[in-house]
């Protein structure tokens, strides 16, 4: 065996994934939450995917917990200044490449 070529080369493992039931489990619990798992809480509402999201927020019976925990970290929900600025540019581009494409072709 080669030290530039162990054993685990294309073995892809995939990375630990926060799922709606854990985060379900968290809010149901939360104000009794860790700093870690209030950060697993809002990584996951940030990043998961929008059907776990909108599964999760769809709840009744977690819903005032995930208000309360909204309202306390809504600073983390904000969108942030580089965030806009990427949307507004990303516009800004595609029109101007729309205006060159419309240019070419009259």
């Amino acid at each position: 065996m080669s030290y530039h070529y162990p054993q685990h080369v294309g073995r892809i493992v995939r990375a630990a994934r926060t799922n709606s039931d854990r985060v379900s489990q968290l809010l149901s619990r939360y104000p009794g939450v860790t700093e870690g798992e209030v950060a697993e809480i809002v990584t996951f509402l940030r990043t998961g995917r929008h059907l776990d999201v909108g599964l999760l927020t769809a709840d009744a019976s977690i819903r005032p917990n995930l208000d309360a925990f909204m309202q306390d970290h809504k600073a983390a929900f904000r969108v942030k200044w580089r965030e806009g600025a990427a949307v507004t540019g990303g516009i800004a581009a595609l029109l101007i490449t729309l205006w060159m494409i419309w240019e070419i072709l009259t």
